[in-house]
């Protein structure tokens, strides 16, 4: 009975991103930002809104994924919210790009109220939950590693 048990799990655990992959990328509003801006207070929160068509935002996922990976999960957060209207797109790209992170589709209210008109941009925020950077346009790896590092008291 136990085997039969372990056997489950593993099969659900090795099955999960499938399932959530079948189910699509969800929407992301406003509440749900302060959600998740608050659920991450005790980490580094880097929030990048981007798109599938966007060429600053697509050259600039690369080192997204490097520096999650660099920090441990206790310390770093890392969302994206695409502006993207079709889901497909970015289904496809989370997946041809092994995405480590959470991925959004802005329901329209966020883009709307923080009036995102250009992409890429990225907020960060500290552990306290403040916002410390805006920034627009591309930011490269190493900006994003010297940040957090130095938001998390690294060298």
């Amino acid at each position: 009975m136990k085997a039969l048990k372990t056997l489950f799990v593993t099969l659900l655990l090795l099955c999960a991103p499938t399932i959530l992959m079948a189910q699509g990328v969800e929407k992301i509003g406003v509440q749900g930002l302060r959600n998740l801006i608050d659920s991450n207070k005790g980490r580094v929160l880097i929030i990048n809104y981007w798109a599938t068509w966007c060429s600053p935002c697509v050259k600039e996922f690369p080192g997204l994924i490097n520096v999650r990976r660099e920090f441990a999960e206790s310390d770093l957060s890392i969302v994206g919210i695409s502006v993207d209207y079709n889901p497909k797109p970015v289904e496809n790209f989370i997946k041809q790009n092994k995405v480590n992170f959470p991925i959004f589709i802005d329901d329209g209210s966020i883009g709307q109220m923080m009036d995102i008109g250009s992409i890429p941009r990225t907020l960060i925020y500290d552990r306290q939950g403040k916002k410390i950077l805006d920034h627009l346009g591309f930011i490269p790896e190493e900006s994003f590693r010297h940040v957090v590092a130095r938001l998390l008291g690294t060298p």
